[in-house]
């Protein structure tokens, strides 16, 4: 993989792409992604090493409410001395009118982040990841814990409204902890995303720019344009008709092609 501000070459993408995260589209950037002017005229920049912040955020932002969720809940801090251990006060300093509730919105934000781990798990067709199956494991032991806490140190019962949040976060997560681990496809590989998108494409800078470049640069990327197709069908990523009227498409023009769109020939409307 690609180190600091690098972007990996077409011949890196096109044999650890994973399928679930392939986008067509990728193909003539990382063709041509040393060449920024062509680039850019097919609408995009590259933004290799750079990771996505607000993944990061979110990241951080659903492990410290399953912290915080059973923090506030309270609970004596035991101390042990000489072979005992003694309570020497309460965890939260928060009382019941802003402890409670508060533990039940942490678990309703934790709730939002186990169901996305379920969604991201299914659209990566089924792979898993360590922090992911981490989280669903650490949101069931501490819904546990939240629920124990709220009836013995709050006098909650155990299936009343503020309750039900944690329980719903915990069973949820339980179920999909089950499911990720009995019916994965395997570990969840990283997709490349080295480039973002800035605007539409310019057809006929693409073509100007291409045929400015030196006959032997420009055979040089054909060739391994040729390459990464031939890769991505040895995989089964593509089959033989998309290969061949990839490789029939003009340098760039894969840039065209919509994710779930009608189709790769209609790519090339403007590009010939």
């Amino acid at each position: 993989m690609a180190k600091g501000n690098q972007t990996i070459n077409v011949r890196t993408w096109s044999k650890t792409v994973p399928a679930y995260g392939l986008r067509l589209r990728d193909l003539d950037l990382y063709v041509v992604k040393n060449h920024d002017e062509l680039v850019r005229a097919l609408g995009f920049e590259r933004v290799a090493g750079r990771p996505s912040r607000l993944r990061w955020a979110l990241s951080m932002v659903f492990v410290f409410a399953l912290i915080g969720g059973v923090s506030t809940v309270g609970g004596p801090i035991f101390t042990t001395h000489g072979g005992r251990t003694t309570p020497i006060g309460t965890a939260d300093p928060l009382d019941n009118d802003l402890g409670v509730p508060l533990t039940s919105w942490c678990f309703v934000v934790v709730l939002i982040g186990v169901l996305m781990i379920a969604g991201r798990w299914l659209r990566t067709d089924r792979h898993r990841d360590g922090l992911e199956l981490g989280y669903l494991a650490a949101t069931v032991a501490f819904g546990a814990l939240a629920v124990g806490q709220l009836v013995s140190e709050r006098g909650v019962g155990a299936f009343d409204v503020p309750a039900l949040p944690v329980w719903a976060a915990a069973v949820l997560a339980a179920f999909v902890l089950a499911a990720v681990l009995l019916f994965s496809r395997g570990r969840r590989v990283p997709v490349p995303n080295d480039f973002r998108r800035l605007g539409p494409p310019d057809p006929q800078r693409v073509i100007r720019l291409t045929a400015e470049l030196e006959p032997r640069q420009r055979a040089k990327l054909l060739d391994e344009r040729r390459r990464a197709i031939a890769r991505l069908r040895e995989r089964g990523l593509v089959d033989a008709a998309e290969a061949t009227q990839l490789a029939e498409l003009p340098l760039g023009a894969s840039t065209t092609i919509a994710p779930d769109g009608p189709g790769i020939l209609a790519a090339d409307r403007d590009w010939r």
